[in-house]
């Protein structure tokens, strides 16, 4: 899917100004400019430990540096570029606020350089535009005066008699201050492939939902996805999450009234072990992968909840969020979500109702991120290693071995040489010198082969010494006992074993290690997990793909904040 891209243009908010604004904008940006000079000469001084013209004090950085600052400032004052900078800005707001009319795009924007690529998606499916083509029909805008992008959202734009819109903004693209523009007559005509027919004044009917929120759900139809035209919305359901208490484990509880911490463990913890995972019977797929649908998003792991069924003697009849009876195996479901997938199921009447406008309205579903033949090794951040406060000089040597190995290597073993170069069975070539590689490793001997070494590994030191170490551990997905689940939702257990008890996990790539530690990235506190690696005859059977399950008895989603 990363191979297939669409070009369409990106947009900074002056490409929007009238003729007044643009005058007044570009007074401002020649004021800034002629700052960022003086700025650049100043720190060039500052490299090149250069002190200005005319100084006789100490020759130490810390004086000429406070020397070079004085010298900036007293350039801005003689000038009066700080003042002009905001006069020129005061005007050009005034200008813009002032401003009644709906905006035209200048089509002296549309430029080579503002040129950018995004992946296929249901989106650009659904809009029809095909792979490397050029678009104008939706468009990015990179927000730097909100005035600008208040009028755009409320009111549109106009670019060759056409009006464009506003319809959603991804989270990244929020942060970002990103907003996606699409051509209106556009919009209108796959607006119902993208929601499954759910219109926003049917939403405001039922209470309306948070803006925020809304156009993130939006803006799923945007991520890249591989369309997966098999996929038989009547065979599938969507159940409650399961959810368990889990009591006597320590905690830190925090005081909401007096924010005062306290280890405890008397304190129950709630936890919904499959929020944003469901199930996929391995008779249609055979590994994980990420789901992308109108409003539904989240992981579908593959688990043989049929057979399940049969081996366990479960009842096959399981009532969906609706409250209407499905029988898995009389109607051959084969995928089930969780209510924690569906995101908008409180707008639709039933999921009947879901499926008739999926059909109706030719929705997709799309699948993304999906679990590789072969998962390479990761490598391990400053982050990690910072958080190990207890570290003996012993672990640190048994860390970075795998690191001071490759260097060691790097210039006298053939497959450490072709695995620095990206050329290993489960690599993804990418150039022509790499192909090359792959059909002719000889060529590891050429003298251009032997300098491209050498600045990789002087690279690699850089990034090992920055804390990128490279360890025996990979990147996977995080799944919570389905087979716990499937024991809740088919045998009626409330409280079910599952297959692992608290403190111990399984993954069929370290089977037979007997301790694993369990990261998070990005790394945001302490997230170490260190558990026993649990291996059962049933272990084996149900949890058969690449993933790392963990148990329902454990507060590990606490901790990896996975729940």
């Amino acid at each position: 899917m990363l191979d297939k891209q669409v070009n369409i243009y990106c947009f900074d908010t002056a490409c929007f100004n009238t003729k007044a604004e643009s005058e007044q904008y570009q007074k401002l940006v020649k004021y800034r400019r002629q700052k960022n000079i003086f700025y650049d000469i100043c720190k060039n001084m500052k490299e090149q430990h250069k002190a200005p013209r005319g100084y006789k004090g100490p020759l130490d950085n810390d004086s000429i540096d406070e020397a070079i600052n004085e010298k900036y400032k007293g350039i801005l004052k003689k000038y009066n570029l700080n003042n002009k900078i905001s006069e020129a800005k005061k005007n050009y707001v005034t200008l813009i606020q002032q401003n009644k009319e709906v905006r035209e795009l200048n089509p002296l924007c549309l430029k080579e350089s503002r040129i950018i690529s995004v992946f296929e998606s249901a989106l650009t499916r659904q809009a029809g535009f095909q792979t490397n083509g050029l678009y104008t029909d939706m468009f990015v805008v990179e927000v730097f005066f909100y005035d600008i992008m208040t009028q755009l959202i409320l009111n549109g734009c106009n670019y060759n008699g056409e009006h464009y819109v506003f319809r959603f903004s991804s989270a990244g693209q929020i942060r970002h201050k990103k907003i996606v523009m699409i051509k209106e007559s556009l919009w209108n005509r796959i607006e119902p492939s993208l929601t499954c027919g759910l219109t926003e004044s049917a939403i405001n009917a039922k209470g309306g939902v948070n803006i925020n929120k809304y156009l993130v759900y939006i803006a799923l139809s945007a991520s890249s996805t591989d369309s997966v035209p098999w996929f038989d919305i009547d065979r599938s359901i969507v159940i409650d999450d399961f959810e368990t208490t889990i009591t006597g484990q320590p905690v830190d509880f925090i005081d909401d009234a007096t924010y005062k911490i306290t280890r405890t463990s008397d304190v129950p913890v709630t936890i919904t072990h499959t929020d944003g995972c469901g199930m996929i019977s391995p008779e249609i797929y055979d590994r994980n992968t990420m789901v992308r649908m109108p409003f539904v998003k989240g992981l579908l792991t593959k688990f043989d909840f049929k057979e399940f069924i049969r081996q366990f003697h479960g009842s096959p009849v399981i009532k969906d969020i609706y409250g209407k009876e499905h029988d898995i195996l009389k109607e051959n479901i084969q995928v089930i979500f969780t209510k924690s997938q569906f995101k908008m199921w409180k707008y639709f009447d039933s999921w009947d109702e879901y499926k008739e406008d999926f059909k109706k309205y030719h929705c997709e579903c799309g699948f993304c991120n999906t679990e590789r033949d072969i998962i390479p090794r990761a490598n391990v951040n400053y982050q990690m290693l910072q958080s190990l406060t207890d570290f003996t000089e012993d672990d640190l040597d048994y860390l970075v071995s795998h690191s001071n190995k490759t260097l060691e290597n790097i210039s006298r073993d053939k497959n450490t040489m072709l695995r620095v170069f990206g050329v290993t069975d489960n690599s993804n070539i990418t150039d022509y010198y790499q192909e090359a590689l792959s059909l002719y490793p000889e060529l590891l001997k050429d003298e251009y082969s032997k300098a491209k070494l050498r600045s990789i590994k002087n690279s690699l030191v850089r990034q090992f010494k920055a804390g990128k170490l490279e360890i025996n551990g990979k990147f996977f997905f995080l799944i919570p006992d389905m087979f716990a689940a499937c024991q809740h939702w088919f045998c009626g257990e409330q409280n079910p074993e599952g297959l692992l008890a608290n403190g111990e996990v399984y993954s069929r790539e370290y089977s037979n290690v007997p301790k694993v530690d369990l990261l998070r990235s990005p790394h945001l506190y302490r997230e170490h997990a260190v558990r026993k690696m649990k291996n059962t005859v049933l272990t084996e059977k149900y949890f058969d793909t690449k993933g790392v399950y963990t148990s329902c008895h454990d507060l590990i989603s606490k901790i990896l904040m996975f729940d």
